[in-house]
């Protein structure tokens, strides 16, 4: 993790816009996960985002490293990387982009019978998503979508977390 952060400092000198943010909510495609347990939907988290925002006729790009709890009740760390076109519409900024994620989370396989069991592994995914800016305040929603590959079978889920710029 410290090597990450090695890498991300020299970014944040550069950063137009910085961000505290607070993990929020996920709501998954199923109920239930493979386990017949309901999926934990209060993601509670922390984190810090930091973008190139400079003017909205341009792509920016923007980062984020985020430690929460995830849809199984586990410890995840995610770095999210992502390019956005915002426009003003009034009040409120809105931007629209694609994002992807790569982390640190306990995985699970077809072999696993519980929530106790599981391994720590790389994950990620990708999607489309949507930032509100009034102010110093941001709302931003994620869409990952599922997908099964040999043992691997995620659902998708809609995130949302929350940003105060600084």
């Amino acid at each position: 993790m410290k090597y990450i952060m090695v890498l991300l400092v020299p970014f944040m000198m550069y950063a137009t816009e910085q961000r505290m943010l607070l993990s929020g909510f996920t709501m998954h495609e199923h109920t239930y996960d493979r386990f017949g347990e309901k999926y934990n939907a209060v993601n509670y988290g922390v984190g810090y985002e930091y973008t190139f925002f400079e003017k909205y006729s341009d792509i920016y790009f923007a980062t984020n490293v985020l430690l929460l709890n995830d849809s199984f009740e586990n410890p995840q760390v995610t770095i999210g990387l992502g390019h956005y076109y915002r426009f003003d519409t009034g009040l409120v900024d809105t931007a629209i982009g694609l994002t992807g994620f790569f982390g640190i989370k306990k995985i699970y396989t077809d072999d696993d019978k519980g929530r106790g069991a599981g391994k720590y592994g790389l994950t990620g995914g990708f999607g489309p998503a949507v930032n509100f800016y009034y102010e110093d305040v941001s709302v931003n929603f994620v869409y990952v979508p599922g997908f099964k590959y040999k043992e691997i079978d995620t659902t998708g889920f809609l995130y949302l977390y929350f940003g105060y710029k600084f």
